[in-house]
């Protein structure tokens, strides 16, 4: 397969997580176990994960068109006009919804994310 088809379809594949992480998000969110928000911080770590690893597979590119994805799918499945979709307008729905979108951002503008820094960091521990 040439080289800018493996890229094209990497970068379709960061689209398609990008979708695929907010709408398991905007299910998992809202689980609570005795008031600790625990599907916000798992859905918070897989967004991360994902978002890391699609800024690794496919550079910057990848991690914006990620990110873009999942910003428009909140959009899209937010909040209406007078009324809530799929996010309910409460606490843990405006951090899964702006804290999603942020830490997708700080994926992209962090300066440098490559495989051999990582590995490097995590064998240091």
């Amino acid at each position: 397969m040439p080289a800018r088809a493996k890229k094209a379809l990497r970068l379709l594949g960061s689209a398609l997580a990008g979708l695929f992480i907010e709408v398991a998000g905007n299910v998992a969110h809202q689980t609570q176990v005795s008031g600790a928000p625990v599907g916000l911080v798992l859905a918070s770590n897989v967004l991360l994960a994902f978002a890391i690893q699609a800024r690794i597979q496919t550079g910057k590119l990848g991690a914006v068109i990620f990110a873009a994805t999942l910003a428009a799918t909140i959009f899209w499945t937010g909040l209406a006009f007078h009324q809530d979709k799929m996010i309910p307008a409460n606490q843990l729905g405006f951090l899964w919804s702006y804290g999603s979108i942020g830490m997708a951002a700080i994926v992209v503008i962090w300066p440098a994310v490559s495989k051999s820094a990582l590995t490097k960091r995590v064998a240091s521990f």
